[in-house]
């Protein structure tokens, strides 16, 4: 690989989910406060609705009245918002690995 590809890919799989996280921990660390505590669940799953905006929509509101379709979706956010929260973790952890490993291919 050359140095262009190996930046590429770092700049990749670590900057960008690192910025983004970093953005949406910003945001959503000023919403979800009360009484001077951060709720740091809501803004984890808040965090996570962009990274899981893929597996959101696995259950499709067909049949139910206005209350069961606005029920299904708000099942399906926060189901998205759990799954993203977990990619998001895994996303990081891949971002701490690729430090040392961009490092390594760099020197070598």
């Amino acid at each position: 690989m050359t140095k262009t590809e190996i930046i590429k890919d770092f700049l990749k799989k670590a900057v960008l989910p690192v910025v983004v996280a970093l953005f949406l921990y910003s945001i959503f660390s000023r919403i979800f406060v009360e009484d001077g505590v951060k709720d740091f669940f809501l803004i984890w799953l808040a965090c996570g609705v962009p990274f899981g905006i893929g597996k959101m929509f696995t259950l499709i509101p067909i049949g139910f009245g206005i209350a069961g379709t606005v029920g299904v979706v708000a099942l399906n956010i926060v189901l998205g918002g759990l799954i993203g929260g977990v990619i998001l973790i895994w996303k990081l952890a891949v971002a701490v690995w690729y430090l040392p490993l961009t490092v390594y291919r760099l020197v070598a």
